[in-house]
């Protein structure tokens, strides 16, 4: 078995790279969409130089909040998507982690539901301290 996944990883490396060359033009074209289409939202988010994730620090409205209500309420409210940083460690708080999984379409309507979800941050906020208070 351990032959096999030597010999397997020598073909990967050592053979055409033309797969690999598309894969990562297709992640650069993903990662430039997701930046431009949230900035435009009213998210900044770093482009990361080389990663299927972008590392992004939580909208000052949210900073308060922490990283993962911020995650929580993004995918209840937005349907977006994210991870946040405190699952990746102590220093992670502040930042939450996106994924470069979905195509440039799902990432300019991602965009449009964080431009709204930034729009009401004050009344979703509102919201989600009243239901931790109740609890």
């Amino acid at each position: 078995m351990r032959v096999a996944v030597l010999a397997t990883a020598a073909a990967a490396l050592n053979g055409p790279q033309d797969c690999v060359e598309e894969i990562r033009q297709i992640y650069k074209r993903r990662r430039d969409v997701l930046v431009s289409s949230m900035r435009q939202a009213g998210w900044d988010i770093p482009a990361p130089s080389a990663s299927m994730f972008a590392w992004a620090p939580v909208p000052e409205q949210f900073k308060a909040a922490g990283a993962l209500l911020f995650s929580k309420l993004l995918v209840e409210e937005a349907g977006v998507a994210v991870a946040p940083g405190v699952g990746f460690g102590e220093y992670g708080e502040g930042f939450v982690r996106v994924g470069l999984v979905e195509n440039e379409h799902r990432i300019r309507q991602a965009a449009r539901n964080m431009r709204k979800f930034l729009a009401n941050a004050d009344d979703i906020l509102g919201r989600a301290h009243n239901a931790l208070a109740a609890q």
